[in-house]
């Protein structure tokens, strides 16, 4: 177990609470909760634009891991795998790769 602040046992028992209530790697205990920070539209006869209804339930687990983030302890940042740090390998290069077909373009600029 890694040791951590005061403030950053309240961010991660935060964080976990709403991952929790949000029914992650289960169903939720309130049924499904869309993931998504809209939960409906709701059209008013005589309104040019809809009203949207939040979700606040997911608006607090964005809040809650934003916040575990800030104050998350530094040396997670540099276990997590990145593929600007190239911890990937080559599935994840950008470089462009030689093709033994040639293209109509390249074809072109030769002649």
């Amino acid at each position: 177990m890694i040791e951590l602040t005061k403030e950053q046992q309240l961010a991660y028992d935060r964080f976990i609470r709403a991952r929790n209530r949000m029914g992650y790697n289960r169903v939720a205990k309130q049924g499904h909760v869309p993931k998504s920070q809209i939960v409906q539209t709701v059209d008013v006869a005589g309104l040019n634009h809809p009203l949207f209804e939040p979700n606040p339930l997911y608006q607090e687990y964005l809040d809650s891991f934003d916040a575990w983030l800030a104050v998350e302890p530094p040396f997670r940042k540099a276990e997590r795998m990145s593929a600007i740090r190239g911890d990937y390998g080559q599935s994840d290069s950008w470089e462009d790769q030689e093709h033994g077909v040639k293209d109509t373009f390249s074809k072109l600029k030769e002649d």
